[in-house]
């Protein structure tokens, strides 16, 4: 399909979704290059959805179906809804635990990867798969749902990649072909697609017993790893390290070299919950709670139900704050969403929840609290502040971090990529600071971000 053809995609009132933005349209010409095959990664809130959507309302218009594959029930809800929205005249159905429609009845289905490996729908001779997340379904398990009877394939990710294991090149790449268009900050931020933002980093410090457990946890994993290094031949480098220990562990084997690998994922496991509930990062949050009741939003990202729940209860003594958890029902999600895109809630803080997928109501600053080393679960949760925003102003990301750790990017690394990959976009420098700066942080955060303010 050539490129300027995308250009008229509702000229026949099949589609009233928004405008095609010049690269969704260069990402669906490479993918028609590819013979209807490939991935596209494209930074959250940039819009790769409308890239499915814009290609199953072509196979449609061709007189075939579509297949949505997706992680969750929070986002299935929300495909089959836009799809209803932009598509007015394609039949959408669900295939989830209440509901098993097919393509007798429906042309389009969008249903979780879970039913979908137990349940897969028969598409007609001209099919297309659509795989939101889709390094979500890089194992073994959810291979499954990767049908090959659906001759057209289009996966959708924020960042293309799975840190626990080879799944990409086992069952994703060949499936569907690899990556044919790739959409960074860089790019989003030149093409006004994405709001500025201002990046700060904040130190805070372990209590005397926070740092005794850390050390006992951090020996337990040297120790595990020289082991497996030595005697078993792993590979040094952590990513490929990591894989190879998550793959001994789940063949359940009780021999040594199981023991040892059970030993350092216990250990990485203690260690990245003591970083993350850090008593220092609370202290932090009492410091600055007055700050965000001035903001136009605010998301904490925190790594528990627990931690979101006691830092939401932190920040309620300042402002309107509450969690939001795999515990709340849909509906209780929805209506929590609602007052805080209407700004009666101020704070949101959230394990992981909101890390994929769900659209989330405008908001200005995001607060990572919890320890991660995963670039991918970073980059989406920058994204859930990086949307444009009116009147225009820039997001403001704050991430804190523990001196002397695996978190901190002068003496760990840090979250394994993603400040190098961000830093050079930044809008001004990026700040530093300790969590007793108070002064320094509030006024940081209450700083005027209208975009051309300086």
């Amino acid at each position: 399909m050539d490129l300027y053809q995308w250009e008229d995609i509702g000229r026949n009132g099949d589609y009233v979704g928004p405008e095609l933005r010049q690269w969704q349209k260069e990402a669906l010409w490479h993918w028609g290059e590819n013979s209807n095959r490939g991935v596209v990664e494209a930074i959250t809130g940039t819009g790769k959805s409308l890239v499915g959507v814009a290609a199953i309302r072509q196979v449609l218009a061709e007189g075939g179906c579509a297949l949505v594959l997706v992680p969750t029930s929070a986002l299935l809800e929300q495909w089959h809804r836009n799809l209803e929205k932009a598509l007015p005249r394609a039949r959408v159905g669900k295939l989830t635990g209440g509901r098993h429609d097919d393509f007798n009845s429906y042309n389009v289905l969008v249903s979780t990867v879970q039913t979908a490996c137990k349940n897969q729908p028969k598409p007609k001779s001209l099919a297309l798969l659509v795989a939101d997340e889709a390094h979500r379904y890089g194992s073994s398990q959810f291979s499954f749902a990767l049908n090959s009877s659906y001759n057209r394939r289009l996966a959708l990710s924020g960042t293309y990649e799975r840190q626990q294991d080879d799944g990409v090149e086992k069952y994703l790449n060949p499936f569907f072909d690899g990556v044919i268009y790739n959409y960074g900050y860089g790019p989003a931020l030149r093409d006004d697609v994405v709001a500025p933002f201002n990046l700060a980093l904040v130190a805070t410090e372990f209590t005397p017993h926070e740092k005794h457990e850390y050390d006992l946890e951090t020996e337990k994993c040297r120790k595990a790893k020289r082991y497996l290094v030595k005697n078993c031949f792993y590979p040094d480098d952590w990513p490929e390290f990591f894989a190879q220990v998550q793959t001994k562990i789940k063949d359940h084997s009780r021999d040594t070299e199981s023991y040892f690998c059970r030993q350092y994922v216990e250990g990485f496991a203690h260690r990245r919950s003591i970083m993350a509930e850090a008593s220092g990062k609370e202290g932090f949050l009492v410091g600055i709670r007055d700050s965000l009741d001035k903001s136009s939003g605010t998301l904490i990202f925190t790594e528990t139900k627990e931690s979101a729940r006691r830092l939401a209860w932190i920040a309620s003594q300042a402002t309107t704050a509450m969690p939001l958890t795999g515990d709340d029902k849909h509906l209780e999600r929805e209506a929590r969403l609602k007052e805080f895109g209407s700004g009666k809630l101020k704070v949101i803080c959230t394990p992981r929840i909101l890390d994929e997928g769900i659209d989330v109501p405008e908001a200005e600053i995001a607060i990572v609290i919890a320890a991660s080393k995963s670039k991918r679960q970073m980059i989406q949760r920058m994204g859930r502040v990086i949307r444009k925003k009116s009147p225009p102003r820039a997001a403001k990301i704050l991430i804190t971090y523990v001196k002397g750790t695996s978190e901190d990017p002068i003496d760990g690394g840090g979250h394994e990529g993603f400040l190098a990959e961000v830093e050079e976009h930044a809008h001004g420098d990026v700040a530093y600071f300790r969590a007793q700066d108070v002064l320094e942080l509030s006024e940081w955060l209450s700083a005027d971000s209208s975009i051309g303010s300086g």
